[in-house]
């Protein structure tokens, strides 16, 4: 590879995120169809900071061309294992790799990693990363009828018995076909993440709530939801079990409830909070105000006058009937000083005996782009501002939350 490609490859690492800086993924490719799909996974990993090596099967070369990875990744493709001993020198206890993604896993493959078979380049270096402790993910791909068969089946929960990480297929069309790209790199994220959130469960609102006027119309505000979004999927890297309840269907990695009114979202939260979660992240941009709503489509007039009433407050609802769970809160203003916008915040976190509250000035900025400026109020009144992509806010927003639910297992 030529020294001005290798910039290049260079060029894009860590332009979406640095969630993946400073790690290395050996990633496995099999001879599924599946692997044309392969390069822009490898650039998705780049572009959150990763450096990819890729190895390629025999039968996966049959379908794309190790020089199409070679470009995608910027690193040499092992087609074979030679004196090197590259799957040591990656996926060895002392190896450069820090796990081994195998996308797509074919049946074959996957039948043989589960009985220790290293026959090819990918498995042999399954064989050994599963040897040395390394983490491994498997992403199946094939027809259904192959993804049903009880020796398949069998195989992945062995794999899942060794601690393998089996990201299902999406069934379309008679096949388990690969798992989109977006949820595979959360996987990865979550994987290689700092786990400081593993084993907790956290629930999460998100976007803005809609009341209906009649079967057509609504009220509703300009919030975007990609707050709420960024702090779930953060929350997910570190090993959380998250729930997202919002106004919303995206195909997250995680559990997805979608809501309309207020009134919606208040009774997602109960029943779902009767689970038992660690904490409640209240990022929605709940209406205020709610409206009778007309049963069929109001006819066109000239004028229209709408009588609206107070919308459930959640978390302060919450906060009754939950007097020990973690909650963070938002405030939003507009055009007031940061001094006006701390004062807000207090008074919403005393109302519902929050343990933060983030607030920003949306008059300023914030609402349904991708960057905002935030001021994160803690309840001893310190508080920390902080400018960026909402990716960044999000993880400082989790940096909060784990330090919080530390402190409450100390006992602070």
């Amino acid at each position: 590879m030529n020294s001005e490609h290798h910039v290049m490859e260079l060029s894009i690492s860590g332009t979406v995120s640095d969630t993946l800086a400073g790690r290395t993924v050996a990633l496995g490719v099999t001879g599924s169809i599946a692997a044309v799909r392969v390069v822009d996974l490898v650039r998705d990993l780049i572009r959150r900071g990763a450096d990819v090596h890729c190895v390629m099967s025999e039968a996966a070369q049959r379908i794309l061309h190790p020089y199409a990875l070679e470009y995608a990744s910027g690193n040499p493709v092992i087609t074979e294992i030679t004196g090197r001993v590259e799957h040591v020198e990656l996926c060895g206890v002392e190896g450069r790799a820090d796990m081994l993604l195998i996308a797509p896993a074919t049946a074959n493959t996957i039948g043989k990693i589960a009985c220790g078979i290293d026959d090819t380049p990918v498995t042999t270096f399954a064989t050994t990363a599963i040897g040395s402790g390394k983490p491994v993910a498997v992403v199946p791909a094939m027809h259904e009828a192959m993804y049903r068969h009880h020796a398949v089946v069998e195989n992945l929960n062995r794999l899942r018995s060794m601690g393998v990480v089996c990201i299902d297929p999406r069934i379309e069309e008679s096949k388990a076909k690969i798992a989109e790209n977006s949820r595979i790199v959360a996987e990865v994220e979550r994987i290689l993440g700092p786990r400081d959130l593993r084993s907790r469960r956290i629930l999460v609102t998100s976007g803005a709530t809609a009341e209906s006027i009649d079967p057509i119309r609504i009220i509703t505000n300009r919030a975007s939801g990609r707050t709420g979004v960024e702090i779930a999927r953060e929350a997910y890297r570190r090993g959380a079990d998250v729930t997202i309840i919002h106004r919303a269907r995206l195909g997250l990695p995680f559990k997805e409830i979608y809501v309309e009114s207020a009134q919606d979202t208040l009774d997602a939260v109960m029943k779902e909070l009767s689970g038992g979660y660690d904490a409640l992240i209240g990022a929605a941009a709940v209406g205020d105000f709610t409206v009778d709503t007309e049963q069929r489509k109001i006819k066109s007039k000239e004028e229209l006058v709408l009588r609206l009433k107070p919308a459930p407050k959640i978390l302060r609802s919450v906060r009754s009937m939950y007097p020990d769970l973690t909650i963070i809160g938002f405030k939003a203003e507009t055009f007031v000083s940061d001094e006006d916008l701390l004062r807000s915040a207090r008074e919403s976190m005393d109302a519902s005996r929050l343990d933060l509250v983030i607030a920003n000035d949306v008059g300023a900025g914030g609402m349904g782009t991708d960057d905002n400026r935030v001021l994160i109020l803690r309840y001893d009144g310190s508080h920390a501002e902080v400018s960026g992509k909402k990716t960044i806010i999000a993880r400082r927003v989790i940096d909060e939350l784990v330090r919080i639910l530390n402190g409450k297992d100390k006992g602070c």
